[in-house]
């Protein structure tokens, strides 16, 4: 016998409703700054990360140390107007150092962005 569902009214638009409310970071993208974020930590550059989200963004934060303002905030803007404001990465001060429309670029910018301790 084969399962059925049977819905009444509007269970279709209400469903539909739920998952564009959803705003979070894709499984992919997650994937991929953890991974990065795991690399630094690695090299011990890295100490800790914080994730927040809101209707309109969703923030990755990373930490030096854990009693520190964020060093860098990668985050995914929801309700863009163009398409270069998708993501975006903020210093420690709130100032936005990068803008691009994919995070390989985001990624690759922090890629260079080492901390070297001077003599």
């Amino acid at each position: 016998m084969r399962k059925t569902k049977i819905l009444s009214g509007n269970a279709y638009l209400y469903e539909a409703k739920l998952k564009n409310e959803e705003k979070f970071f894709l499984k992919e993208e997650l994937n991929k700054i953890l991974s990065f974020y795991g690399m630094r930590v690695a090299s011990g550059e890295w100490k800790d990360y914080a994730i927040d989200r809101d209707s309109e963004k969703s923030s990755f934060s990373i930490y030096r140390h854990t009693s520190e303002m964020p060093l860098y905030k990668i985050v995914k803007n929801h309700k863009i107007k163009k398409p270069d404001e998708k993501w975006r990465v903020l210093s420690m001060s709130g100032h936005e150092i990068k803008r691009n429309r994919n995070l390989e670029s985001i990624l690759k910018f922090l890629e260079g962005k080492r901390l070297v301790l001077l003599k």
